[in-house]
């Protein structure tokens, strides 16, 4: 009827037999196939768009059967189908059956080799970047696991962007794990289970007929030992050594009984006996006669089955193909792959082995060293894994096992980095790289470079004059922060946190009230606002150069009983006389103590600001140090740094202006609010240039 010249009966009867072949048995699908290379060229043909459509479909539904690919694959249809779903992409509904069917016929090798030559891997590859055909996507990451040993498809799909993808699809299935949510396992992503015929045919199991009229793969195995002359008879050999596939005896070798001295051992002349001798007959097993997914092994006995059962198994074990390849870096090592990876190891719930492993393995790689660098990866590494800090620590669930697994990775990268060849690199990249390479390699310097040497210290200069120049002028979040750890890294490690200076007692003592309450003040100060206030000529004169010259010397204010100040208010004026009476802050003088309560916003316009001002106006060098001891004492904090360095900037504090960077760089502050402080610092600071230069003289000669 296929062949009738009736286009009635054609189209009557293809519908029929794509009806048929809709979910069928292989005895069906063994029958249908002789419509097979019919049903080809009705597709080829010119025809009806319904018989076209029908006979599509039945040969998409003949791929269900493992053992008709081959045979289809002979007869054109894997041109067929890769051709109709390029036309059919934009319709989903009408192409994810093609879809599913094609990546069926990749579990063959003779079909794997058209899918390639026919240009389906990238047709699968734009499948998998649309979001349209999310349901089988499982579907297509599985169906690239069975071109894990072609290299030659493994380029294809490695520089069609495959990594970055599969990289995607692991970090979705973190973030679905955290959230107990079931993930996209093969099992929920298929609409239809797969019967056993569905298997690779690449090992095609033996049928109950061909075992009833042919006998058993032992009983050829007995046969052939007897008809090469290994053996006389087969009461020589022991029964035990086979396993019988239909009670599904599981015992192996070791467990057989050992042949007693009475039993008649094999003569074999020459290399025959050695032969049989060193290779003693193994048992037979069914899984050793099975395709690889057929058995849901695709790694052998090696990989526990728990583990390839995992939803995320095939992405793991095609990233670790990849990490084999000859060139693994150009794929691998870039940001995305790299952040899916980190992502899976420190993030969910129970990562595999797998993936820590080929971490592993490309930083141990010499070849991937010039990536990790140019990628900015090593500096990513450090902060995903080691710095369990704010968002780059979120929802990290093992942080014990994060810290070792980073440790262990910068470790590996250190020793590549100090080799001959790692040091031609960095030097190479330092030098003549372009400036994001000589940016990165600059920032991830102190974290794999740190052996003592004269040409270590040439590369920490210009790499930190690098460094700086970039964080003056941009102000980019991330950088910001890498920077900070980078200078953090490199100073020598101290406790720099604020003491704490609160007095112990709470009685107090001042000076100056008490000199007053004894009738021993004889000067009166006017200062602008008209405010009178009283003082001893002799301890101001005895403490202060320029009152001594003006009251004691030959100017007009030496024979006056009032002096008149100008432009010093009374809240700065009365603490710097507390301070020429004798008063300090260790005396508990409770108008010298009042100046510590300010907040850092506050700083600015503080009577504390505005005493250091009068401080250096009246050349009191005791009393600026005093007043920088309560700013970096009382009110140094993260949070207060950038308006305490923008008061020390006013006032040309230049200890203060180093207290704050030693501060910010080497005390043991949590990696995202230091640079946080950082960036705030850098859009304060008046002069960047004295801010870089301070900076850079703290990282390379110390405190």
């Amino acid at each position: 009827m296929l062949t009738s010249a009736d286009p009635d009966l054609v189209c009557a009867a293809v519908r029929a037999v794509c009806e048929l072949s809709r979910g069928c048995s292989l005895d069906c699908a063994e029958q249908l196939s002789l419509a097979v290379p019919t049903l080809v060229t009705l597709t080829n043909g010119e025809v009806k768009t319904t018989v076209r459509q029908a006979a599509l479909g039945t040969l998409s539904n003949l791929c269900n059967q493992g053992a008709l690919r081959p045979m289809l694959g002979n007869a054109g249809a894997i041109e067929l189908l890769v051709a109709e779903v390029k036309l059919l992409m934009e319709a989903p509904s009408r192409c994810v059956p093609l879809v599913r069917s094609l990546c069926l016929c990749c579990r063959e090798a003779l079909n794997r080799r058209r899918v390639r030559e026919m240009g389906g891997l990238e047709l699968l590859l734009d499948l998998l970047r649309n979001s349209c055909y999310r349901s089988v996507h499982h579907k297509i990451t599985t169906a690239f696991l069975h071109f894990c040993h072609d290299t030659t498809a493994l380029g294809v799909l490695g520089s069609g962007g495959l990594a970055p993808l599969l990289a995607s699809r692991l970090e979705d299935g973190v973030w679905a794990a955290g959230e107990h949510r079931e993930s996209c396992s093969a099992r929920e992503l298929e609409d239809e289970e797969e019967d056993r015929g569905s298997a690779s045919f690449d090992f095609p199991p033996e049928t109950k007929k061909k075992k009833e009229q042919e006998g058993t793969s032992e009983e050829s195995l007995k046969s052939w030992l007897l008809s090469e002359g290994y053996i006389s008879s087969f009461d020589e050999l022991l029964p035990d050594w086979f396993l019988e596939r239909e009670n599904g005896d599981s015992r192996t070798l070791s467990n057989a009984p050992s042949t007693s001295s009475k039993e008649k051992p094999l003569k074999l002349p020459g290399p025959e006996k050695e032969l049989v001798d060193r290779r003693h007959p193994p048992p037979l097993s069914p899984v050793l006669c099975q395709s690889p997914v057929q058995v849901k092994r695709p790694l052998g006995p090696r990989t526990p089955l728990s583990e390839v059962l995992r939803p995320e198994f095939p992405v793991l074990f095609l990233l670790s193909r990849f990490s084999q390849l000859p060139d693994s870096s150009s794929c691998l090592v870039c940001s995305p792959v790299l952040g899916g990876l980190l992502t899976y190891v420190a993030c969910h719930p129970q990562p595999s082995s797998r993936a820590a492993r080929l971490l592993q393995r490309l930083t141990c790689d010499p070849s991937c060293l010039e990536a990790f660098i140019k990628t900015g990866g090593i500096c990513t590494l450090r902060m995903r894994l080691l710095l369990s800090d704010g968002d780059a620590g979120r929802r990290i669930q093992h942080p014990e096992r994060a810290k070792e697994l980073g440790h262990a990775l910068l470790r590996n990268l250190r020793i590549q980095a100090e080799s001959p060849y790692g040091v031609g690199i960095i030097t190479h990249m330092l030098i003549s790289g372009s400036q994001n390479e000589r940016r990165q390699c600059a920032l991830c310097l102190p974290f794999i470079y740190r052996k003592p040497s004269p040409h270590w210290k040439q590369m920490l200069g210009s790499a930190l004059q690098l460094v700086l120049e970039t964080l003056i002028q941009s102000m980019d979040p991330d950088y910001v922060f890498h920077t900070a750890e980078c200078l953090s890294s490199l100073l020598a490690p101290k406790d720099y946190s604020v003491p704490n200076t609160s007095p112990a007692l709470t009685s107090s003592k001042c000076f100056y009230v008490d000199l007053l309450s004894q009738g021993r003040g004889d000067l009166v100060f006017v200062l602008d606002g008209g405010d009178r206030v009283t003082g001893n000529k002799d301890m101001i004169t005895g403490r202060c150069d320029v009152f001594r010259a003006m009251l004691l010397g030959a100017y007009a204010e030496s024979q006056q009983h009032e002096v008149h100040v100008r432009e010093v208010p009374a809240c700065a004026f009365l603490p710097l006389l507390h301070y020429l009476h004798g008063c300090s802050q260790e005396s508990l003088c409770p108008t010298l103590r009042g100046l510590r309560t300010v907040s850092g916003e506050e700083l600015a316009q503080s009577p504390l600001a505005l005493t250091l001002a009068a401080a250096g106006r009246f050349l009191l060098p005791g009393l600026q140090s005093l007043l920088e001891s309560t700013v970096r004492d009382c009110l140094l904090d993260l949070e207060s740094l950038p308006w305490v360095y923008s008061f020390a900037e006013m006032h040309e504090c230049v200890q203060l202006r180093r207290d704050c960077c030693l501060y910010l760089l080497g005390g043991p502050h949590p990696p995202h609010k230091r640079a946080h402080t950082l960036l705030q610092l850098c859009g304060r600071a008046q002069d960047k240039q004295r801010l870089s230069k301070l900076l850079e003289d703290l990282v390379q000669y110390g405190n």
